[in-house]
């Protein structure tokens, strides 16, 4: 016998898309681009993820992630290849601080300048930071949002201790600026993730300037999926890998159970499912990696009032640990982009702390209505009285909850994966810190992961 080559195909049918988020949706994009046919099982009802615009009263709300840094380039070129670029307006790139009943504006593209000016700390506290402005622009070099593993020389401690041991920081600057924007950006407190975090999110924010979608985010998402096989309310139970091909089954909206082969799958599911949906797939380490892996949570509330708040200008406001502990921030929906509110209302919406939002996350609206609007009667005296609307989403997988030393296993486990040739691809947000632009990128890479492997000669035997 001998082994001839001949050219690699998609004879044993679709690529199957496992996820219709933002990371499933695009690599189903770039795959039809190709002439590669998709099918997307998405469990839920809707396509889009921890995307989903609302509108309700007048209200034009955001249930989910809310603005665009321009910083994520991947998805700002995606935006406008697919055509939606002309529906990307500023966002107002003024980012609030929370202290002393003061709200302090800093530019989320000058940041780093505005908080030599600001009043938010003192002038010693701004000295101190210096070395923290060097380490961060070290650390940018090595940040990227396809595989944060790469930086993970910076993955040792959490901000707390860097900030504490390093930068000899503590008081002010920790509480009202560094752990102010972890809370305010990953809903966890500076004191349990990886440093590694605190350095990425300055870089999707320093020279950043913020946009929205001017219909909604979900507009993005509707361009992006269009003509798209989408099968909503599909649950996949099982993938199999063959010689040359994949079996997939899954239950579909009716309850009635498929059993079919594809040529491929990417799998964009929460990190620590996958092992059970592709059982005996990975190694004994790769397996501990994503079973390990752990997920935030987080309780929106969308909340119209009658009366925009006085003196607010900031988009997103951070809520400090000490102003309170239990809301992350909120945004002013009314001064990110007009028409988000009826005229003269405003649009908030409020964010809570995963901790906060394992304990509420089960009651009902009333009750989660009125622990919220307590706590944001600290910052927001009498909001409670203009409320005429509110509307709760409940999420319970939000971004991956990090801690120093996950980044470096990352590392391991990508060397583990890239060893291997397989025609299951991973994508999803746990390669590198979970937000859009990751999400984007990891399903553009997976994509192209099997896009090589459905085009690789294939080794056959014939005799001789």
């Amino acid at each position: 016998m001998t082994a001839n080559a001949s050219g690699g195909s998609t004879d044993r049918g679709p690529v199957y898309i496992v996820g219709a988020g933002p990371s499933g949706l695009t690599a189903a994009y770039r795959l039809r681009e190709q002439g590669i046919p998709a099918i997307v099982l998405e469990k839920r009802d809707r396509t889009g993820g921890m995307i989903h615009t609302h509108r309700e009263q007048g209200y034009l709300m955001e249930e989910g992630a809310t603005i665009l840094p321009s910083a994520y380039e991947p998805v700002v070129k995606l935006a406008h290849e697919i055509g939606s670029g002309d529906d990307l307006i500023p966002a107002g790139s003024i980012i609030g601080f929370a202290r002393d009943n003061v709200i302090h504006n800093l530019r989320s593209d000058h940041l780093f300048l505005d908080v030599l000016k600001t009043p938010l700390v003192s002038l010693k506290s701004k000295a101190l930071m210096a070395r923290f402005g060097v380490d961060a622009t070290r650390a940018s070099k090595l940040l990227n949002y396809e595989d944060l593993s790469r930086a993970s020389a910076f993955d040792t401690m959490t901000p707390r201790e860097y900030c504490s041991l390093h930068l000899g920081l503590s008081g002010e600057v920790y509480d009202y600026v560094i752990n102010s924007t972890v809370r305010g950006v990953l809903g966890v407190r500076g004191d349990a993730i990886s440093n590694l975090e605190l350095f990425f999110m300055l870089y999707n924010i320093l020279g950043s300037k913020l946009y929205a979608f001017r219909e909604g985010y979900s507009t993005y998402i509707d361009r992006l999926s269009k003509g798209m096989d989408i099968r909503l309310g599909s649950t996949v139970q099982e993938i199999r890998e063959s010689a040359d091909g994949v079996t997939v089954t899954w239950t579909d909206a009716d309850g009635v159970s498929h059993t079919e082969s594809g040529a491929g799958v990417v799998l964009t599911a929460r990190g620590d499912t996958i092992p059970d949906l592709v059982p005996g797939h990975f190694d004994a380490a790769s397996e501990a990696f994503l079973r390990g892996l752990r997920y935030t949570k987080c309780v929106v509330m969308n909340t119209g009032v009658t009366r925009k708040p006085k003196g607010i200008v900031a988009s997103v406001i951070n809520i400090p640990e000490p102003v309170d502990a239990d809301l992350m921030g909120f945004t002013c929906e009314h001064n990110k982009a007009p028409g988000r509110a009826p005229e003269g209302h405003g649009l908030l919406d409020i964010l809570t702390m995963t901790e906060f939002a394992e304990q509420i996350i089960d009651e009902d609206d009333d009750t989660i209505r009125a622990k919220v609007l307590s706590r944001m009667e600290k910052l927001i005296p009498g909001i409670t009285d203009t409320v005429d609307y509110t509307r709760i989403a409940r999420w319970n997988e939000v971004i991956v909850y990090s801690r120093p030393g996950l980044y470096k296993e990352l590392g391991q486990f990508q060397a583990r994966q890239a060893a291997i040739t397989s025609r299951i691809q991973l994508a999803g947000v746990f390669r590198s810190s979970s937000n859009m632009c990751t999400a984007t990128v990891s399903g553009e890479r997976a994509a192209a992961q099997l896009l090589a492997q459905l085009r690789a000669p294939q080794r056959r035997f014939v005799a001789v």
